[in-house]
């Protein structure tokens, strides 16, 4: 290739991002700092972390499983459902007790039998002491762990799976710049508890009861300038791109593989006896290392109008009591 046609080449402006992209971009304004879109180079230095980031989100919802129902059925049938519903009452109240659930059926026009949603649980090992067979004896005060689940919770409701995947993605990225803006927001916070400690310091009050010690003046105004620059738009748009480009550390994927029998007694994998069968599920983990199940599910759209008008039903009367 001519040099000359190179040197052009190079010059060129980068073509637009993707509509994707700049979904993502217009999303950080949203979300982190309206204030970044001034900054000199924005598109620029955070197009490629964006599309990044969004390549992660698309990975983990890929890695999820296919959805499977639950109804009454699979609560019979199914180890995992079993295990994750204390009765198969409680799936109904989980539906009902969704409030994108309740949004969809209103807006949504009946397509098909049924639709998809993302269903978050909260997995719990509980120690306890129980009763188990041991050869032919039957032993009491044996140590047990009880496999439980809490805080089950429907979202991001959907007609098929593939939009359901295009709102897990959606719905990851946003929580990475959530995480992102709660981290922005407690860095705030301590540059204002250290302004305010650097005022209170220096009230003629304080001197004159305790004098700050001029030696610690130069450490405390180098904690202040750190944090007043740290706050700056440049230097977010900066920090962002890092955090972007390593989405790995804030949200992750896991998948486990226990054995529990259908009362919820968990057991060794080496060691399980006949009344234990295998559950798998992914839990994903955020920055903060909380870990919640999360698992693709298929609800009836009877079903699922059934259990709104139940709870309906149930709140009506609660009210004529």
């Amino acid at each position: 290739m001519n040099p000359f046609a190179r040197l052009f080449d190079r010059l060129k402006p980068a073509p637009p991002p993707d509509e994707a992209t700049q979904a993502g971009l217009r999303r950080i304004v949203e979300l982190v700092d309206k204030n970044l879109a001034a900054v000199s180079g924005f598109e620029r230095k955070l197009a490629l972390p964006v599309a990044n980031a969004r390549a992660w989100c698309a990975r983990l919802a890929a890695e999820l499983p296919p959805p499977i129902a639950i109804d009454r059925a699979a609560f019979a049938a199914d180890p995992l459902v079993h295990a994750l519903f204390g009765s198969v009452d409680d799936i109904a109240r989980m539906v009902a007790a969704s409030a994108p659930v309740r949004a969809f059926l209103a807006d949504a026009v009946d397509a098909g039998d049924d639709f998809v949603a993302l269903m978050a649980a909260r997995r719990q090992e509980k120690q306890t002491l129980g009763v188990a067979v041991q050869g032919e004896l039957v032993a009491t005060d044996v140590p047990q762990t009880l496999l439980q689940f809490s805080n089950q919770t429907l979202v991001l409701p959907a007609a098929d799976i593939e939009a359901e995947r295009a709102a897990m993605i959606d719905a990851g990225f946003d929580g990475l710049l959530q995480t992102f803006a709660a981290h922005v927001e407690q860095a705030r916070e301590i540059y204002k508890s250290l302004k305010a400690e650097r005022e209170m310091r220096f009230s003629p009050a304080v001197q004159a009861k305790a004098p700050f010690p001029p030696r610690q003046i130069p450490t405390l105004d180098a904690r202040l300038r750190q944090g007043f620059e740290a706050l700056l738009p440049d230097a977010l748009v900066d920090e962002l791109a890092r955090f972007l480009n390593a989405p790995q550390e804030a949200l992750s994927l896991a998948a486990v593989e226990l054995w529990v029998t259908r009362t919820g007694v968990l057991q060794n994998a080496a060691a399980h006896d006949a009344e234990a069968d295998p559950i798998r599920f992914m839990e994903l983990s955020s920055r903060d290392r909380r870990r919640h199940v999360v698992l693709p599910v298929r609800i009836r759209r009877a079903d699922a109008r059934a259990a709104l008008e139940q709870a309906r039903a149930a709140r009506d009367e609660w009210m004529l009591i």
